[in-house]
């Protein structure tokens, strides 16, 4: 009995022991088999990876050509300061006509070398002074914008002395800088309402529907 059971553990540590060389033959064929597969799969990845790595470009290239301007600033058309002044204002805008860079530069002495661009509206005859202008002033320029439109300020001011009407309009006439938007607001149409108030309430009206023109211009400009 002592034998057979020892006979039974040589057997069984036999036995364990082919397991173990055909699990260790079997595990090396698998890593030769892998070994195999690895040489050849660096070089797929490789393929794919360069591919990959081509497509992202051209998807790159693709986004910078599509889109040249994304990073540069953009503008507000004056075109549409005006249609939002114009709204806000209604039958009280009166500027009409608009003026040439010729006629700017007459009238203020700005010239097309300090602005982006520009929006000039007068109304139609000179004795009539309700007038809006923006100016997209260049940066290096926005200063020498300023100073014109003071001057022009000024100049109608003094042409307007013996008009009382017009000089009150004159006085209450407002310019401000937005960014580089230097605007100016001469406005208040239909002063008869408050005329037999005094030249002060004259004034002060227009000065008000020039602060209404004015909060449009810097809302817009601002958003």
């Amino acid at each position: 009995m002592k034998k057979n059971k020892n006979r039974n553990g040589g057997t069984q540590t036999k036995m364990k022991a082919n397991v173990k060389k055909t699990v260790t033959a079997i595990g090396a064929a698998g890593l030769i088999f892998l070994t195999a597969c690895g040489n050849e799969l660096p070089e797929d990845e490789l393929v794919n990876n360069g591919q990959a790595f081509e497509m992202q470009k051209i998807t790159d290239d693709l986004q910078a050509s599509n889109f040249p301007f994304q990073n540069q600033e953009e503008f507000v058309t004056l075109t549409k300061l005006k249609e939002s002044v114009k709204e806000l204002l209604g039958d009280k805008y009166w500027p009409e006509v608009g003026l040439t860079k010729e006629e700017l530069e007459q009238k203020t002495g700005i010239t097309e070398n300090m602005y982006v661009d520009f929006l000039a509206e007068k109304q139609v005859l000179d004795s009539h002074i309700d007038t809006m202008i923006i100016i997209h002033a260049k940066e290096a320029h926005v200063g020498d914008v300023e100073q014109a439109l003071e001057q022009y300020r000024a100049d109608i001011i003094e042409q307007n002395q013996n008009y009382p009407q017009n000089l009150c309009k004159a006085e209450a006439s407002r310019m401000e800088t937005i960014e580089d938007y230097v605007c100016f607001v001469q406005l208040g149409a239909d002063t008869t309402i408050v005329a037999d108030k005094g030249e002060d309430e004259i004034i002060a009206y227009c000065q008000e529907e020039n602060e209404r023109a004015l909060y449009v211009l810097e809302k817009e400009i601002l958003e």
